[in-house]
């Protein structure tokens, strides 16, 4: 199994594309000072937090989506997530932020690329969180919900969207910070709460509905924190320098009629694996 693993991320390493990337100018929802911060930030630990960043998109999508967010039961506890969208152009481009977008190119050094089309998730655990000493006493042992230490598919960057306020007392992620900068070798994808807890300082991605948290899910040690009663939502934007693209598995379904009026050369050139 280990060899396999091995195998698993050498095939991902090789194909790996190392673009470099032009700068753009910066879209007027950031100051170059309030970039400057916040990507420093990323660098240093991995993750960076900005609230209320896409609050009008967030209402946005919560109105073009509510088909797949108003049946939320209480009894309907579970992890769902939804890509292949049917996206509005100017909503594409708002969601496709080129700030963001230039904060993980210039975090890797290289161009990155879109992954699959922006996903819908609805995060409904129904459990209390559960730590990695009793995690396999219980049938909660993960059931899609990642809730123990992991890293992503190798280089996988992205950010997410909350759709809800989201606080302490909510499903979030946490970060392990700076766990990205240590190497864990090809073939260790996990780590236990313990571990975590006695070596990093820890990251909760919460705050009100519009906040994104950018994050290297590919290198960085991160988790769910569960709890019984509260559910997230969340759009998913994920991103790669051209390893692992999903266009056939997770398209943008009308992406062949979009014009591209209004995008600048960073985000058409994210576009590339997927057209």
């Amino acid at each position: 199994m280990d060899l396999l693993k091995k195998e698993f991320y050498k095939i991902h390493l090789k194909y790996s594309r190392r673009k470099t990337f032009k700068k753009v100018a910066l879209n007027s929802k950031l100051s170059k000072k309030e970039y400057d911060s916040y990507l420093n930030e990323f660098k240093s630990n991995g993750i960076v937090v900005i609230k209320s960043y896409f609050s009008q998109e967030a209402e946005e999508i919560l109105k073009n989506y509510d088909y797949f967010f108003k049946k939320i039961e209480k009894d309907d506890k579970d992890y769902k997530r939804i890509f292949s969208l049917s996206i509005k152009e100017p909503l594409f481009q708002s969601v496709l932020d080129s700030n963001i977008l230039q904060m993980l190119c210039e975090y890797t050094g290289t161009q990155q690329y879109l992954r699959a089309s922006p996903a819908l998730n609805i995060t409904y655990p129904g459990f209390s969180d559960i730590t990695s000493k009793n995690i396999g006493e219980t049938k909660y042992k993960d059931g899609g919900f990642a809730n123990f230490y992991h890293l992503d598919t190798p280089n996988l960057r992205q950010y997410h969207i909350l759709l809800k306020d989201v606080g302490m007392d909510d499903p979030h992620m946490l970060f392990a910070r700076k766990s990205n900068k240590k190497y864990f070798g090809l073939h260790y994808r996990i780590a236990s709460e313990e571990y975590v807890n006695a070596n990093y300082e820890i990251t909760h991605c919460i705050g009100p509905k519009g906040t994104v948290y950018v994050f290297d899910g590919g290198s960085g040690l991160h988790r769910m924190y569960a709890t019984e009663k509260n559910y997230r939502m969340t759009m998913d934007i994920m991103f790669t320098p051209g390893n692992s693209i999903l266009k056939d598995s997770c398209p943008i379904v009308n992406l062949g009629e979009m014009k591209f009026e209004g995008f600048d050369d960073l985000q058409k050139e994210s576009l590339r694996f997927l057209k």
